[in-house]
């Protein structure tokens, strides 16, 4: 199981720098550490669908609607880092699309009504709830994060900045084996392959 501290040792390791006892040591890289791993942390969970930090939730739309464009404005939830669907749309099968909804100051504006159904990448605080393969990917962006500062290696920096593309890469590979995709509704594209 996942602490802090064990994350912040497999960077340290990677970057043959010594082990620390706590993230708060009096080292140059406990602080340098200590220094980013939240941010890091937040960045990562952000970036990807991580199963493990993605949450459900229905939203209660508040009183005061929108100034213009929208009829319903609802407040994110505290631990809110990106969307992955509202309703029953997908936030990324809408490329070439415009979102029914828009993302501004902290709150959800759109016209759906509420509750508003929401499934999002949360804040994840507790290392031991990390999947095994998103620590892997932390700790090498931890490390690729601290490299200057505890190596001035341009090699070093190179070598873990393959590990982190190599553990992205099987950590995408078991959440493809694992999890069946996400049904994204069907749009013009598919639609105009199923015409007879």
């Amino acid at each position: 199981m996942a602490s802090d501290v064990s994350i912040a040792n497999r960077a340290l390791t990677k970057l043959g720098a010594d082990r620390i006892l706590l993230l708060t040591d009096e080292t140059q890289a406990a602080r340098t550490i200590n220094s980013m791993y939240a941010d890091v942390r937040d960045a990562e969970i952000q970036r990807y669908n991580w199963k493990f930090s993605i949450k459900r939730t229905s939203l209660s739309a508040l009183v005061a609607a929108p100034a213009w464009g929208y009829d319903y404005q609802y407040p994110l939830p505290a631990d809110y880092l990106g969307l992955v669907q509202v309703g029953e749309y997908y936030a990324r099968s809408l490329y070439n699309k415009t979102a029914p909804w828009s993302v501004e100051g902290g709150l959800i504006l759109t016209n759906l009504e509420a509750p508003l159904k929401l499934r999002y990448k949360a804040r994840i605080e507790n290392a031991a709830m990390f999947d095994p393969l998103f620590v892997e990917v932390f700790a090498c962006k931890l490390a690729m994060e601290a490299c200057e500062t505890l190596t001035q290696s341009a090699s070093k920096f190179d070598a873990v900045s393959q590990g982190y593309k190599f553990a992205l890469s099987e950590a995408a590979r078991q959440d493809a084996i694992e999890n069946p995709p996400d049904e994204y509704p069907w749009g013009t594209w598919l639609d105009s392959r199923e015409a007879d």
